[in-house]
């Protein structure tokens, strides 16, 4: 089973349609995951596992808030691990986060601004 990538309508259902406010969201997004992941794999790297948890949790919001179902799914993934302890399993889910967020990355710039 594939999870969407970027769930545009849900996306702007959330915001009442309001395209505007959809792009400044979307930039805001784009702009914070890619210093949020670092925090995460940071805390990866230092054996942190309730860092981690906490983290992958936000990213894993965050995510879900805009659509991004495929980057909320393997944040879940990561988070799930890091509360269970295993930090190797989470630290093998990072590639796949990185790549779902380039993937969703490419999408919300395709189709935000809707306008």
């Amino acid at each position: 089973m594939s999870l969407v990538v970027f769930d545009r309508e849900a996306f702007l259902e959330r915001l009442m349609g309001d395209e505007e406010l959809a792009n400044s969201v979307k930039d805001g997004f784009l702009e914070d995951i890619p210093s949020q992941t670092k925090i995460l794999l940071e805390a990866l790297e230092a054996g942190d596992a309730s860092t981690t948890e906490g983290q992958a949790h936000k990213i894993k919001g965050a995510a879900a808030t805009v659509g991004g179902l495929a980057l909320s799914q393997v944040a879940q993934q990561i988070e799930t691990s890091a509360q269970a302890g295993d930090l190797q399993t989470a630290r093998t889910h990072m590639v796949d986060l990185e790549t779902r967020f380039e993937l969703l990355r490419e999408a919300m710039e395709t189709q935000v601004p809707c306008f």
